[in-house]
């Protein structure tokens, strides 16, 4: 920007050079605001990731390297609204506690949360909108009976079928009652409640101090039955120690049932 400043002949010089002066520095600072500002700082800040796309990345992630999801396109199917994925100072943990359900489970250590959610093949399916009400569609569902309290182990008889809508976690309804055996229930389940995997949990079939019944030599021609105090609680699949409850030995068992075992 060029500014001419005139002087006049009967001007005092002091009094030209104030002036010119002022008018100089008023017109460098109405150019400085009308400059765009520097490239660098135009713009919007980049938005971090949100905790759920952090979970989708590494939930694809994970699935790449699963011999059960391997080569296969996938997308994290939708959560139910009312679940918020809080964000993990960790990576998560990713697995697959029930194979025959289309669902994973997600840990995370700091904090302690836990959550399922399911891998589908295919791309993510893109939004559509849709004019009018929708009428909602209906899932087959496994409902409670009757006020379940948290820790009951479960059996199919506490259950019945029902249909209901159940959008955005259809995938997390548990349908097989077959999948009820040896489990328990992490939290109070009122009545005509659908089941989700995550209510769930593999049930503590031998309890810390209980005599268990244990077997030996199964499928090698003979079979030996001895009693065993255990020593720590175990469910089902998992090894656990014992004590042979007449000579007093350590022993490694694996849970087979209620109050039941094998040697390792």
């Amino acid at each position: 920007m060029q500014m001419l400043c005139l002087r006049n002949s009967d001007s005092r010089p002091t009094s030209w050079v104030w002036r010119c002066g002022w008018m100089l520095g008023l017109a460098w600072q109405l150019s400085a605001a009308a400059s765009p500002a520097p490239s660098g700082l135009s713009g919007s800040a980049a938005v971090p990731a949100s905790s759920f796309e952090v979970l989708q990345q590494q939930a694809l992630q994970w699935a790449a390297s699963s011999p059960a999801f391997q080569g296969k396109v996938l997308h994290v199917a939708p959560l139910d609204s009312r679940i918020t994925v809080q964000s993990c100072q960790q990576n998560l943990q990713f697995d697959q506690p029930f194979p025959n359900q289309a669902s994973v489970r997600v840990r995370c250590a700091q904090p302690m949360w836990q959550l399922f959610i399911t891998l589908n093949q295919g791309s993510a399916p893109a939004v559509v909108t849709r004019q009018g009400p929708v009428a909602p569609a209906l899932h087959k569902v496994l409902v409670s009976k009757e006020l379940l309290k948290r820790g009951t182990v479960l059996t199919p008889a506490m259950f019945s079928e029902a249909e209901m809508p159940a959008a955005g976690m259809e995938n997390q309804l548990i349908v097989d009652s077959k999948l009820l055996m040896n489990m328990e229930l992490v939290r109070d389940l009122t009545p005509n409640t659908p089941l989700r995997t995550y209510d769930l949990k593999n049930a503590v079939l031998i309890k810390r101090g209980q005599e268990v019944q244990v077997t030996a030599g199964q499928g090698q021609g003979f079979v030996i039955t001895m009693r065993a105090e255990s020593l720590q609680d175990g469910g089902l699949g998992e090894q656990i120690r014992l004590k042979n409850s007449e000579s007093g030995r350590s022993l490694t068992g694996i849970v087979t049932g209620p109050n039941a075992a094998r040697l390792r």
